[in-house]
């Protein structure tokens, strides 16, 4: 996306060391600690942990009493190590990655997300946080009033030979079950000339937390915006696919959504954006509700594993 990195606040969130003598049973102990250091802080980050590989994060998700979240809708290609442990979304690591909240183009999405270091990035690259929460604070009021009324919509289509297949996006093998899972998603689909298939869904944008009940924006209108993509990738897609983008967001009645508005919600995340670097052995657990997750660029060879969570 196309975006300055900002200068961010040097506000932290919750951290925690774990003792090296039995770091797993401590964090079974202080799980309903870091669960509700979470939902008022967004986001609680724990050091020290012995992050190797994919068994050690499954493990901290069961000390956490965490259950694996499956989307229901692939955004793009990741490794699958099973057991519900994924690598990080696929992204240039010379580039930022927007903040944006997992699965929030679904109608089922995980509620907390679990990051596990186990090799830093070099130099001063971080990911960062965004509390969606105060966003309101920062947003434009006739604009937040649009989106909370009318919601957003998402447009995206498949094409043979770029990017991610349906079947993939969707973990479906045909037609029928596509269509089935279609139907009860709420997801209006068109089969374009030559087999590429378009998908349209509307979405609320901002959403209450199920636990706190505080307000939430919750949506990727301004991540999956064309307008965001670097302008050269636009023109050759244009070209390539016309109207048809692979992805694409307007507002919930399928206006599209200015330069200014897009720039005044980029604006908010920034200003409610806070820094987290990393160490090896880190593990970082967020609200995904409440708090949106991006990055600066990573330079070296960072490590990095997911697990989704509710």
């Amino acid at each position: 996306m196309n975006a300055t990195v900002p200068t961010l606040r040097h506000v932290g969130i919750p951290s925690f060391d774990a003792p090296v003598a039995s770091p797993s049973s401590w964090l079974r102990d202080m799980a309903e600690t870091i669960r509700d250091r979470m939902l008022v802080h967004g986001a609680v980050l724990i050091h020290g942990l012995p992050m190797d590989g994919p068994d050690c994060l499954a493990e901290a998700r069961a000390a956490l009493g965490i259950n694996s979240h499956t989307l229901a809708e692939a955004f793009n290609e990741r490794k699958d190590f099973g057991n519900g442990i994924l690598s990080p979304i696929a992204w240039p690591a010379d580039r930022i990655i927007c903040p944006f909240q997992e699965g929030s183009f679904s109608r089922t999405y995980p509620s907390v997300i679990l990051t596990a270091c186990i090799a830093p990035p070099d130099g001063a690259g971080q990911s960062h946080l965004s509390d969606t929460r105060r966003m309101f604070d920062h947003l434009p009021a006739p604009l937040a009033e649009r989106c909370r009324k009318g919601g957003w919509t998402l447009t995206r289509s498949f094409h043979h030979g770029f990017g991610i297949m349906w079947r993939e996006a969707f973990s479906v093998q045909d037609r029928a079950a596509l269509e089935e899972l279609f139907e009860t998603a709420g997801i209006e689909a068109e089969w374009l000339p030559g087999g590429s298939l378009k998908t349209v869904r509307r979405l609320p944008a901002v959403v209450d937390h199920p636990t706190t009940g505080e307000e939430c924006w919750f949506n990727q209108i301004s991540f999956l915006n064309s307008a965001n993509l670097d302008p050269v990738e636009r023109k050759i897609m244009t070209d390539a696919f016309g109207e048809h983008l692979p992805m694409n967001t307007f507002f919930g009645d399928g206006s599209p959504v200015p330069a200014e508005d897009l720039a005044a919600i980029q604006n908010s995340y920034d200003r409610v954006k806070i820094g987290v670097s990393w160490r090896c052995g880190d593990l970082l657990i967020v609200d995904n509700i409440s708090m949106a997750q991006g990055r600066s660029p990573f330079a070296g060879s960072p490590e990095f594993l997911v697990t989704l969570g509710e």
